[in-house]
């Protein structure tokens, strides 16, 4: 990678609060071990041994579960700068596999190495375990709009949650973002058939709701979707008040820079 490649999991983390020098050369060190991946490549299998966790340093990767019959659910996606296994730290093996949606890098970063966050980087650690329960309120905020919502609300809720999703990271900023999925795997995600999701992709585009420049869609009446969805962005407020200093250089949140002078 260039030297002034911005990494991606550095934007993610500095939405939140200004990281230090001593914070970046951490992530660094969690991104040092770099791993390609193609698209369609497995990266974890169900029962693999986990030793850590994985950044997802470039590109998208989901997780799935395969039901006896044959039929794939998507359960979650990965995103650019996001750190996969983090809610599974606990376990030793895999319990679902992880597929690269698209051609990326994974870094993987083992068990062991994360036992400095606790001492050394102790503002970093509690950062992390913070973004990772705004990632399950998502997930759960996710969850309940499959089970409450017709085909058309469960659609526009994913597309919603996407690109909030997506901007925290910088990487889809504005109403215009990349949806490298096919209708069958967007499908998988929402628990529709591809023929359902087509469909509804079709309406959206003849009632002025969207624009589709594949692999790009761009939300044409997003405030009006948030509105008939209840939509809610769990990334825009991170309680960063329990957060220790960090050690060796004085910290500033994203609070701190919002107050005035």
């Amino acid at each position: 990678m260039s030297e002034e490649y911005q990494s991606c999991l550095v934007s993610r983390l500095s939405r939140f609060v200004t990281l230090t020098d001593h914070e970046r050369a951490f992530i660094a060190q969690m991104e040092k071990d770099e791993h390609p991946r193609n698209k369609g490549r497995p990266v974890v299998s169900v029962g693999d041994r986990t030793e850590g966790i994985m950044v997802l340093k470039t590109g998208w990767a989901v997780v799935k579960a395969d039901s006896s019959d044959g039929r794939s659910q998507i359960l979650r996606v990965y995103l650019p700068g996001e750190v996969m296994g983090l809610a599974e730290i606990g376990s030793s093996r895999a319990s679902h596999r992880i597929m690269m949606q698209t051609d990326g890098v994974i870094c993987p970063f083992p068990r062991g190495g994360l036992a400095p966050l606790y001492s050394e980087y102790p503002r970093l650690g509690a950062l992390l375990t913070a973004v990772g329960s705004l990632d399950q309120i998502a997930l759960r905020h996710h969850a309940s709009s499959l089970g409450s919502m017709d085909a058309s609300g469960k659609l526009r809720f994913w597309l919603l949650q996407l690109r909030s999703r997506l901007e925290v990271a910088n990487v889809g900023l504005g109403n215009r973002f990349q949806v490298p999925f096919s209708q069958v795997e967007i499908g998988q995600a929402v628990g529709l058939t591809s023929i359902y999701v087509n469909k509804l992709l079709r309406r959206f585009v003849e009632n002025g709701d969207i624009e589709i420049e594949r692999p790009y869609v761009r939300l044409l009446k997003r405030d009006e979707w948030e509105k008939d969805c209840e939509f809610v962005n769990a990334f825009v407020d991170m309680d960063t008040s329990w957060f220790p200093p960090a050690i060796g250089a004085k910290a500033t949140s994203s609070a701190d820079l919002a107050k005035p002078v």
